[in-house]
């Protein structure tokens, strides 16, 4: 949703961090999978950078706009199965330490994430056969 609106090697960055994301609980579900591609697809990046350090991530995230586009994209990435696995909390609360971002921040953005998958689960009923 965001995602377009990063330069092209923040958009290979942000692929490494949902790259790591996915893999941290050693299983990457269907939903994961598909919502990478969408993601890349969005950006038509196929590339990424894969463990970019902390300073690296500081120095090509350094204004708010940017940090929290990332941090929406990746928590509704984890949430995309339902599930947001300890490790993939883990990384999440890193990237808020490192961005500067309160626990409320995070709060926000999940409780945002989890409505837009609420309005997309809405408007998928319009299409169900029956209706």
């Amino acid at each position: 949703m965001f995602l377009k609106d990063l330069n092209e090697h923040q958009q290979k960055l942000f692929l490494g961090l949902a790259r790591e994301l996915v893999e941290a609980d050693a299983k990457i579900s269907e939903q994961e999978s598909r919502m990478i591609a969408s993601l890349s697809a969005e950006m038509g990046q196929p590339e990424l950078i894969r463990n970019p350090s902390d300073e690296v991530l500081k120095q090509f995230f350094p204004d708010k706009n940017s940090r929290v586009s990332v941090m929406l994209e990746l928590i509704a990435l984890a949430g995309c199965d339902d599930e947001i696995t300890k490790e993939e909390g883990t990384i999440i609360d890193r990237l808020k330490n490192l961005f500067e971002l309160t626990d409320d921040d995070v709060k926000a953005y999940t409780e945002w994430v989890k409505r837009v998958f609420s309005t997309y689960a809405e408007a998928a009923k319009f299409f169900e056969v029956g209706n």
